[in-house]
């Protein structure tokens, strides 16, 4: 009889283990993307769309006002007006894909380092303060940022995930705010506006832990918001994204949760 239960034992753990985990996390309420430029939301606008369309609460926060993001085609110089169309810009594509407003902390291209190294210690300073602040009014379920491969590498991508995660563990908010980064498998293909496919900055597979699921509706507003940055694409741009797009057949969008833990040790 002992043999008998054992081997049930045995049996039972053995198919336990070869099942797939289960999530039983529900899903967010609220969620807060923090985020480096006006655009940067089509970065996975189909997920923010989702979330929208479930009836969450969905907030985008940008910190740098897209000033010195020139572009051929529109012929708007550097500075205030560029900045003013872009801001317009993201407001027309959050509408599109049925979230409030952006935040806008409106701070510089660059965080200030085009100016100085004096301007860039200034304006990350504030960057850090008014986050700080918005996620205590806001008090999200979720934060979504970009990871240290920055998306497409951009630098500012870079930052603004870096500047957002110094937060988390400055104010001791790891359990209380999750953070996702977002990122890409090797295989995601993005049309830059030179009309050339690459890869964007991967990381490797086993370390995209959370798959989001969306729906081919959420993936249409996506496609209409990216008719919004007139300034940043051209009509062929916008056709090369969606033709490089429609090549994902898998609906999905990966992030990697930030995951540390608090165990003392003495040795690395």
């Amino acid at each position: 009889m002992q043999k008998f239960f054992l081997l049930s034992f045995l049996i039972g753990f053995i198919s336990c283990n070869n099942h797939k985990a289960v999530d039983t996390k529900k899903d967010p309420n609220t969620i807060m993307a923090i985020l480096a430029h006006p655009d940067d939301e089509a970065a996975f606008g189909q997920i923010l769309a989702k979330y929208a369309a479930e009836g969450k609460k969905v907030y985008l926060v940008i910190a740098a006002d897209g000033r010195y993001g020139v572009e051929e085609h529109a012929g708007i110089p550097a500075g205030d007006t560029l900045a003013l169309v872009r801001k317009n810009e993201s407001i027309c594509a959050c509408k599109v894909l049925g979230i409030d407003n952006p935040i806008f902390l409106e701070l510089h291209d660059g965080f200030g380092l085009l100016s100085g190294l004096g301007e860039y210690f200034d304006q990350t300073a504030q960057i850090k303060e008014k986050v700080t602040q918005i996620v205590q009014e806001v008090n999200p379920d979720v934060i979504l940022t970009f990871g240290p491969d920055g998306d497409t590498g951009h630098v500012d991508h870079k930052g603004i995930g870096d500047l957002v995660t110094e937060v988390i563990l400055k104010e001791g908010w790891y359990e209380k705010y999750p953070l996702f980064f977002l990122t890409w498998p090797k295989e995601k293909e993005v049309s830059i506006p030179q009309g050339q496919m690459t890869s964007l900055n991967y990381v490797d597979k086993d370390y995209m832990n959370v798959h989001i699921k969306y729906r081919e509706e959420d993936r249409r507003k996506l496609f209409k918001s990216l008719d919004c940055y007139k300034s940043q694409l051209t009509e062929d741009d916008v056709k090369n994204w969606i033709e490089a797009e429609l090549k994902d057949t898998t609906f999905t969008i990966y992030f990697r949760q930030f995951i540390t833990d608090k165990k003392v040790r003495s040795k690395f």
